[in-house]
Protein backbone atom coordinates (compact mmCIF):
# COMPACT_ATOMS: atom_id res chain seq x y z
CA UNK A 1 0.00 0.00 0.00
CA UNK A 2 2.87 2.35 0.78
CA UNK A 3 4.47 1.73 -2.60
CA UNK A 4 1.35 2.13 -4.78
CA UNK A 5 -0.78 4.24 -2.44
CA UNK A 6 -3.79 5.99 -3.90
CA UNK A 7 -3.40 4.39 -7.32
CA UNK A 8 -4.15 1.01 -5.75
CA UNK A 9 -7.34 2.34 -4.18
CA UNK A 10 -8.53 3.66 -7.54
CA UNK A 11 -7.71 0.37 -9.26
CA UNK A 12 -9.91 -1.47 -6.77
CA UNK A 13 -12.97 0.29 -8.19
CA UNK A 14 -12.01 -0.82 -11.70
CA UNK A 15 -11.36 -4.37 -10.55
CA UNK A 16 -14.73 -4.35 -8.79
CA UNK A 17 -16.41 -3.75 -12.13
CA UNK A 18 -14.63 -6.75 -13.62
CA UNK A 19 -15.67 -8.88 -10.65
CA UNK A 20 -19.27 -7.80 -11.30
CA UNK A 21 -18.94 -8.98 -14.91
CA UNK A 22 -17.59 -12.34 -13.78
CA UNK A 23 -20.39 -12.73 -11.26
CA UNK A 24 -23.02 -11.98 -13.91
CA UNK A 25 -21.50 -14.50 -16.31
CA UNK A 26 -21.40 -17.14 -13.57
CA UNK A 27 -25.05 -16.51 -12.69
CA UNK A 28 -26.04 -16.82 -16.34
CA UNK A 29 -24.09 -20.07 -16.72
CA UNK A 30 -25.75 -21.47 -13.60
CA UNK A 31 -29.16 -20.44 -14.95
CA UNK A 32 -28.45 -22.16 -18.26
CA UNK A 33 -27.40 -25.30 -16.43
CA UNK A 34 -30.57 -25.25 -14.34
CA UNK A 35 -32.71 -24.70 -17.43
CA UNK A 36 -31.02 -27.62 -19.16
CA UNK A 37 -31.73 -29.81 -16.13
CA UNK A 38 -35.38 -28.75 -16.04
CA UNK A 39 -35.76 -29.52 -19.74
CA UNK A 40 -34.14 -32.93 -19.26
CA UNK A 41 -36.62 -33.63 -16.45
CA UNK A 42 -39.53 -32.95 -18.78
CA UNK A 43 -40.44 -29.34 -18.05
CA UNK A 44 -41.98 -27.68 -21.07
CA UNK A 45 -39.68 -25.52 -23.18
CA UNK A 46 -42.38 -22.85 -23.28
CA UNK A 47 -42.12 -22.54 -19.48
CA UNK A 48 -38.34 -22.56 -19.14
CA UNK A 49 -36.94 -20.70 -22.13
CA UNK A 50 -38.81 -17.37 -21.78
CA UNK A 51 -37.54 -17.01 -18.22
CA UNK A 52 -34.00 -17.88 -19.25
CA UNK A 53 -34.19 -15.54 -22.23
CA UNK A 54 -35.28 -12.60 -20.08
CA UNK A 55 -32.55 -13.31 -17.52
CA UNK A 56 -29.96 -13.47 -20.32
CA UNK A 57 -31.11 -10.11 -21.72
CA UNK A 58 -30.94 -8.51 -18.28
CA UNK A 59 -27.50 -10.00 -17.69
CA UNK A 60 -26.26 -8.67 -21.02
CA UNK A 61 -27.44 -5.18 -20.10
CA UNK A 62 -25.67 -5.28 -16.72
CA UNK A 63 -22.43 -6.63 -18.27
CA UNK A 64 -22.50 -3.94 -20.96
CA UNK A 65 -23.01 -1.27 -18.30
CA UNK A 66 -20.09 -2.59 -16.25
CA UNK A 67 -17.78 -2.54 -19.26
CA UNK A 68 -18.95 0.97 -20.20
CA UNK A 69 -18.15 1.98 -16.63
CA UNK A 70 -14.53 0.99 -17.12
CA UNK A 71 -14.17 3.65 -19.84
CA UNK A 72 -16.63 6.35 -18.80
CA UNK A 73 -17.15 6.94 -15.10
CA UNK A 74 -17.00 9.47 -12.30
CA UNK A 75 -14.30 7.70 -10.32
CA UNK A 76 -11.80 10.59 -10.42
CA UNK A 77 -14.42 13.11 -9.29
CA UNK A 78 -15.61 10.78 -6.53
CA UNK A 79 -12.05 10.20 -5.35
CA UNK A 80 -11.33 13.95 -5.33
CA UNK A 81 -14.47 14.64 -3.31
CA UNK A 82 -13.62 11.87 -0.85
CA UNK A 83 -10.19 13.40 -0.32
CA UNK A 84 -11.79 16.79 0.36
CA UNK A 85 -14.17 15.23 2.88
CA UNK A 86 -11.26 13.53 4.64
CA UNK A 87 -9.38 16.85 4.70
CA UNK A 88 -12.33 18.49 6.47
CA UNK A 89 -13.39 20.70 3.58
CA UNK A 90 -17.01 19.53 3.72
CA UNK A 91 -17.69 19.34 7.46
CA UNK A 92 -21.42 19.87 6.88
CA UNK A 93 -21.52 16.36 5.39
CA UNK A 94 -20.46 14.92 8.71
CA UNK A 95 -23.26 16.64 10.66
Amino acid sequence: MVRHGAALEREQVLLGRFVDVGTEIFALAASCSRAEHLLAMGTKRSEVLPVLDLFAKMTRRRVDAAFRGTRTNDDAAGYALAQEVLAGTHEWLER
